[in-house]
């Protein structure tokens, strides 16, 4: 069997959860990931829309980020400072 990693564990848990009272019977978590894995094939398309509303990181835009980041790493930035919308503020200072 592979090791599978994911940020969504949890989700995975509940997942699993909601099966077994649903279900009554106990269900692993390799056969909640199987229906998963079989329903994404069922339904390709949704997957496939979800998949492509993922921005992606191209080489591209991964060296446009580093330039900037070059270009202004000696920017002054005061963690004090407020912004004129306070909408920003709640944004940019936490």
């Amino acid at each position: 069997m592979a090791v599978i990693k994911t940020s969504k564990k949890q989700v995975i848990d509940e997942l699993q959860a909601k099966l077994i009272l649903r279900l009554g019977r106990k269900i692993s978590q390799q056969e909640t990931l199987d229906l998963c894995i079989q329903f994404a094939n069922q339904h390709f398309e949704e997957i496939l829309a979800i998949a492509g509303s993922i921005p992606m990181l191209s080489p591209e835009k991964a060296e446009q980020i580093i330039k900037r980041a070059v270009k202004y790493k000696n920017t002054y930035y005061s963690e004090n400072e407020s912004f004129a919308n306070p909408e920003d503020d709640e944004i940019y200072s936490h």
